[in-house]
């Protein structure tokens, strides 16, 4: 490789200025700029402000599926439910077949139109959507969206009884729920702990019911438990193997970020360095390739125009060299991105019939530009040539990394990949974009005594709004 003597082809930059062009907002970069900041809004709760984020990206891109998605969501925490089950609507209609995710897309959509309902405050029309976003997801995988869905399924549940009679008297708006409806909220409760013992909000569910109705009441519930659904939640793979996906190419080219600052920042929750961290998720995706998988590598590192360390084609290195050489990398230089990407597509086969993927590991935002060009920019050449970029991020999703993501956010979506970041507060590989998701664990707000319907009923709870 060498970088110093390539020129851009004048086809490529013409391709590049006609996405500069795309819209007065200023292109792809713009977009994912914009709803990374609404991600970061929604999650601290700031949903009027997500909107408006959301809708500069989806303007930009209305095509997009995940800014549709992200965007139906806010306008629903925002009290715009009705346009955002029009716009769930028709964000539905871009899902395509054909799509590797399209069934995870699928399952999403069904979820969040269930929660979209519980917002309006129908939950009866919510556990349908939920239910069938469990039938999906059971087939997919993922304990931890399995936990989320079925925690939302028990909080639907229990709230589908209809207004109160009672709204005006001392206790205020609340809902009637005999003990039959409790234990059936309380089933989905277990079964969210069976797959997420962590689940904050299914943890206190669970313990408000349990608390409420006494361990003697729940005798019949714990021997007559689905044992299928306990040895299923035990049964789905660690969060460390979520790595591993990212490697079911034919062929694979991990991109490797040696810059300074991975050797300089510390992964705080593991006590080691962020190179450290990478060497060894690098070494486990080495162990765990089927045979006939072709393995190249690609280092990041130096400087503008310099030669990288390592750039190995496809095919060309044995697993032992290849383990040799993540051994004894040594961090050096900064993060010229952009450069590296361009020149990636040269380390594959010429196949069109093999499936071909990057497998980037980085912490930090491309520094060069080459012609005016950005990530963005490449990101749908990279697509053109059906190379799938798939991201691992040391870097935490703040503000301070908008860039960054941005970067990421078109490289992934653009190409069909995922990004996934380390979570030092879980210490786990978490789903870039999982923010919506994981904001959806209600909980119940109380629960009291009553007797409403007579002193003759005396199984009879109140959940009251708040």
């Amino acid at each position: 490789m060498s970088i110093r003597i390539r020129v851009l082809f004048p086809w490529a930059l013409l391709f590049s200025l006609a996405f500069l062009s795309l819209s007065p907002f200023g292109g792809y970069k713009a977009a994912f700029k914009a709803h990374y900041k609404g991600m970061l809004l929604y999650g601290e709760g700031h949903y009027q402000r997500a909107v408006g984020q959301f809708e500069r990206a989806y303007s930009i891109l209305p095509g997009n599926y995940n800014f549709g998605l992200s965007l139906a969501v806010a306008l629903s925490r925002a009290g715009r439910a009705g346009e955002g089950i029009n716009l769930l609507g028709r964000c539905g209609r871009l899902l395509n077949a054909q799509d590797p995710e399209y069934q995870q897309k699928l399952a999403y959509q069904h979820f969040f139109r269930g929660m979209i309902m519980m917002y309006d405050g129908r939950y009866g029309d919510a556990i349908s959507p939920i239910r069938e976003s469990i039938e999906l997801q059971r087939a997919i995988g993922e304990p931890r969206l399995l936990s989320i869905y079925n925690n939302a399924l028990g909080y639907a549940v229990l709230l589908n009884q209809g207004g109160g009679s009672h709204a005006q008297d001392t206790l205020g708006m609340h809902y009637h729920v005999h003990k039959r409806d409790l234990l059936r909220a309380f089933d989905f409760f277990d079964r969210a702990l069976t797959y997420d013992p962590k689940n904050s909000a299914a943890l206190y569910n669970y313990f408000l019911i349990r608390d409420t109705l006494g361990m003697e009441a729940l005798e019949d519930f714990f021997e007559n438990r689905d044992t299928a659904i306990i040895a299923e939640g035990r049964a789905l793979p660690e969060n460390s193997g979520r790595a591993l996906q990212f490697a079911e190419y034919d062929e694979l080219l991990m991109l490797l970020d040696i810059s300074g600052s991975m050797v300089m920042e510390n992964v705080p929750c593991m006590g080691t360095t962020r190179f450290d961290v990478m060497q060894e998720t690098a070494l486990l995706v080495l162990d765990s390739l089927p045979l006939h998988t072709k393995l190249g590598l690609a280092t990041i590192d130096g400087d503008c125009g310099t030669e990288p360390v390592a750039w190995e084609p496809v095919g060309r290195l044995s697993r032992y060299d290849m383990r040799y050489r993540l051994r004894f990398l040594v961090p050096n230089g900064t993060t010229p991105l952009l450069e590296r990407l361009k020149y990636c597509p040269e380390l594959f086969l010429d196949a069109d019939s093999t499936r071909k993927a990057i497998f980037l590991i980085s912490d930090g935002a491309n520094i060069c530009r080459m012609g005016g060009e950005d990530v963005c920019d490449w990101a749908e050449e990279m697509a053109r040539r059906n190379i799938t970029v798939n991201i691992l991020t040391f870097l935490g999703t703040s503000s301070d990394n908008t860039n960054a993501f941005a970067e990421y956010g078109c490289l992934a979506d653009l190409t069909g990949g995922q990004i996934l970041y380390m979570d030092n507060y879980r210490c786990s590989y978490e789903y870039f974009g999982n923010t919506l998701i994981e904001s959806c664990r209600p909980k119940i707000p109380g629960l009291r005594r009553v007797q409403c319907w007579g002193p003759a009923v005396k199984e009879l709870w109140a959940v009251v709004l708040e």
